[in-house]
C-alpha cells in the first residue's frame, strides 16, 4: 500500500513538472532577423524585419533595441508593425513583425548584429545577420530592383513597361559642399519622372540636424521642364528649395528624403475587352517610392584672425542705416528713431545693434519688424528697430554712429559697417518738469514708500473653546472618500488590464486624448511664421487619431486608404469629406507652399477640433 501510494505521488509530480514546463515552453519569446536583401548597392534602400513569436509576444509593450548600423546604412523610418494570431490544438500561438527602412552608404561586407527585445525583465536576443554593399547596382539575392526606387513585388513590374527604376528619380543637389559656418546652402529636391505621376507625398523629411533652415515658396502645382540625364529625357519638377544655415564647424550630413508617389499605368492587355480599358484615362494606379540619398557638407570655423570683440555671428553680406523723423525738437516731445538692418543672409538670426543714446533721453524698448525674401538663389530682407526717445534736457546732443560686423565670405574677411551720427537739437520745453527723486535709479523710485516692512499685517485664524473636529460633518466625509477612492482604483484597475490585453481598445481609447494633445501642440505653431510646422502637425494629429481609431499603423498610410476605411465604418459621407479637406490643405501647405492668413490657420484648426469630434461620436 505504501509503495502504490509512493508510486501515485512520483506519477503526479511527474505529471505537474510536465505541465508547468510546457507553460514555461509556452510563455518562451522568440525573435528572428531577417533582410529583403543580402547584397544591395550603395544608396539603395533595404528592408530589416523583426518576427517577435511565443504565447507572450503580444506582452511586449516596448519596442525592440536595433542594432548598430550608422557605420553603413542611414535609418528611413519604419514600414510599420503587423501580428498573426493562431490557435492550434487548444494551444495560442501570436507573432509580431517590425519592419525598418534603411539605405545604405557606405561599401563593403557588414555583419548586423542581434536586435534585442526586453520582456519583465528578461532580454531576447535574435540572430546576427551578413550584409554586402557594392559600389553599383547588381542583381540582389532577394528579389527586388536595384535603383532609387522600391516598390513591393505586386509593383515592381508593370506588366510590358519598363521598371520603375529608370522611369522615377528624386535627385538632390546643392550650390555648395564647403561653407563657414552660418553661410547658407542651397539645396533643392527635384523629381525626374517618364510616368504619369498623379499625386504624392513626403514619407521622410531629410534631417537637417546642425543646420537653421529657411523654406523657399514652391509654385502649385510645381513647374516643369524637360531634360535630358544619362541619355533619356524627363520631366522635371522642383518640389522642395531650402537654404540650410549650419550652426557649428565640422562635417554634417544631411539626411536622404523619401516620398511615396501614385504612378498611373496602363494594365498588361489580356483580352479584346480590355482595350477599351489600357486608356490611359482608365488607367490603374501603382505606388513607387524614391529616395534621395544623404548628402556630406564640410562646415569651416570662422577665422579667429582679426575677428571683432562684438562680432554678431552672421555671414553674408550687410548694411545699414538710421535716421530720426525730426533733428529739432523740444524738451519732452518724443522722437522716432529708426535702425535698420538689410543684405543677404539668415535675417532673423540679425541681432539687436548697440544703439548708444545721450544720457540726457529716455529710450524705450524697441518695435521690430522683419521682411525676408526667399526667391531666387539666396535669403535677403531687412530687420527694422524703431526707438521712442524723449530728450529731458535742452541742448545740442549726439546719438553716436552704430556699427555691425558681419564675415563676408566671397572676400574671406571681416566687415564692419555703421551708421552716420545723428545730431539733434533740443530747445527748451514750454513747461519745466520736475523730476521726482532726481540722483535716483528707476528701480529705487519704485521701491519708495515700502521701505517699512510689517511684520503682520492681519488678524490670525482664531478658533472656538470647545470645537471638536470629529464632530464635524466634514470629519465623516474624510472617512467615506478613501473608500469612494478605492472603488475608483478597483474600476481604473480594470480598465488598465483590458487596456494593457486588448492593444485596438486601448488605441480606441487613447485616440481622442492625443489627438487633443496634438491639436493643442499644433496651435502653438499658430503663426504665420511656423505655419509650415502648424499645418505638419495639424496633419499628424489628424493622421494620427484615425490610425489609432481604426488600429492601423499611421507610418506610410494614403489618402485614400483612409478614405476608404473611413467608408467601411458607415461614416457619414459629410464627415469623411470634412476629414479629407483638412487632410488636403494640410498637405497643400505643407508640400506646395503658400502664405496663408492667420485666419485661414485658425479656421483650420476648428474645423479639425470639430470633425475629430463627429468621428469620436460616430466610431466607439
Amino acid at each position: 500500500m505504501m509503495k502504490e501510494s509512493k508510486t501515485a505521488i512520483a506519477y503526479i509530480i511527474f505529471i505537474g513538472v510536465i505541465f508547468f514546463h510546457g507553460i514555461s515552453l509556452g510563455q518562451d519569446i522568440n525573435i528572428t532577423a531577417s533582410i529583403d536583401r543580402s547584397k544591395i548597392a550603395v544608396n539603395q534602400v533595404y528592408t530589416y524585419t523583426l518576427q517577435v513569436s511565443g504565447s507572450k509576444a503580444n506582452s511586449i509593450k516596448s519596442d525592440p533595441v536595433l542594432p548598430d548600423m550608422k557605420e553603413f546604412s542611414t535609418y528611413m523610418g519604419s514600414s510599420g508593425t503587423s501580428q498573426n494570431i493562431q490557435l492550434i490544438n487548444g494551444r495560442m500561438s501570436i507573432s509580431k513583425s517590425y519592419s525598418f527602412n534603411y539605405m545604405a552608404t557606405k561599401v563593403g561586407t557588414y555583419e548586423i548584429g542581434p536586435a534585442k527585445v526586453e520582456f519583465k525583465g528578461k532580454s531576447y536576443n535574435s540572430n546576427s545577420l551578413t550584409i554586402e554593399v557594392v559600389a553599383s547596382a547588381a542583381q540582389p539575392k532577394a528579389g527586388g530592383s536595384p535603383g532609387t526606387s522600391q516598390q513591393s513585388r505586386s509593383q515592381q513590374s508593370i506588366d510590358n513597361q519598363k521598371d520603375l527604376e529608370d522611369n522615377l528619380l528624386l535627385r538632390a543637389f546643392i550650390n555648395k559642399r564647403k561653407v563657414y559656418v552660418n553661410e547658407p546652402v542651397i539645396l533643392t529636391y527635384k523629381i525626374y519622372t517618364a510616368v504619369t505621376v498623379t499625386s504624392y507625398g513626403v514619407s521622410k523629411q531629410p534631417d537637417t540636424e546642425g543646420f537653421w533652415v529657411e523654406e523657399f515658396e514652391i509654385a502649385n502645382p510645381p513647374q516643369t521642364t524637360r531634360e535630358n540625364y544619362k541619355g533619356r529625357e524627363y520631366i522635371v519638377a522642383e518640389i522642395r528649395k531650402m537654404a540650410l544655415f549650419p550652426t557649428d564647424a565640422g562635417n554634417k550630413t544631411i539626411g536622404p528624403m523619401h516620398i511615396q508617389c501614385d504612378v498611373r499605368v496602363q494594365s498588361q492587355r489580356r483580352s479584346i475587352f480590355d482595350s477599351f480599358f489600357d486608356d490611359p484615362f482608365f488607367g490603374r494606379s501603382v505606388k513607387a517610392s524614391v529616395y534621395a540619398p544623404p548628402i556630406e557638407i564640410e562646415v569651416l570655423p570662422l577665422p579667429e584672425e582679426n575677428k571683432p570683440l562684438n562680432f554678431s555671428g552672421l555671414v553674408g553680406n550687410f548694411k545699414i542705416s538710421a535716421n530720426v523723423d525730426k533733428t529739432r525738437v523740444k524738451a519732452n516731445e518724443a522722437i522716432s528713431l529708426k535702425v535698420k538692418l538689410s543684405g543677404e543672409g539668415n535675417i532673423k538670426l540679425l541681432p539687436e545693434p548697440n544703439v548708444i543714446i545721450p544720457p540726457q533721453f529716455e529710450k524705450y524698448d524697441p518695435r521690430i519688424s522683419r521682411n525676408v525674401n526667399r526667391s531666387g538663389n539666396g535669403i535677403s530682407g531687412s530687420k527694422t528697430l524703431e526707438y521712442v526717445l524723449i530728450p529731458r534736457y535742452a541742448g545740442q546732443h549726439q546719438i553716436k554712429p552704430i556699427e555691425f560686423n558681419y564675415y563676408d565670405p566671397i572676400n574671406a574677411q571681416y566687415r564692419t559697417v555703421s551708421t552716420r551720427e545723428i545730431s539733434i537739437n533740443v530747445e527748451k520745453g514750454d513747461e519745466d518738469i520736475a523730476i521726482a527723486g532726481a540722483g535716483f535709479s528707476k528701480e529705487e523710485v519704485k521701491l519708495v514708500g515700502q521701505d517699512i516692512r510689517f511684520i503682520q499685517r492681519t488678524t490670525p485664524d482664531l478658533k472656538r473653546s470647545g470645537y471638536y473636529f470629529y464632530k464635524n460633518p466634514l470629519f465623516y466625509l474624510g472617512l467615506i472618500i478613501p473608500l469612494i477612492l478605492l472603488i475608483a482604483a478597483m474600476f481604473q484597475r480594470r480598465q488598465m488590464d483590458k487596456i494593457s490585453e486588448n492593444e485596438a481598445y486601448a488605441r480606441n481609447r487613447r485616440a481622442n486624448q492625443l489627438a487633443k494633445k496634438r491639436l493643442k501642440h499644433a496651435r502653438s505653431s499658430l503663426s504665420e511664421d511656423t505655419q509650415k510646422e502648424y499645418y505638419a502637425e495639424t496633419s499628424r494629429a489628424l493622421i494620427g487619431y484615425l490610425a489609432d481609431k481604426l488600429n492601423v499603423s499611421a507610418a506610410g498610410v494614403m489618402s485614400d486608404q483612409l478614405e476608404s476605411m473611413m467608408r467601411g465604418k458607415a461614416l457619414d459621407e459629410d464627415i469623411i469629406k470634412s476629414f479629407m479637406d483638412c487632410i488636403s490643405v494640410c498637405d497643400y501647405q505643407r508640400f506646395a507652399p503658400s502664405n496663408s492668413t492667420y485666419e485661414e490657420m485658425s479656421e483650420l484648426y476648428e474645423q479639425s477640433k470639430i470633425v475629430i469630434s463627429k468621428i469620436e461620436k460616430s466610431i466607439k
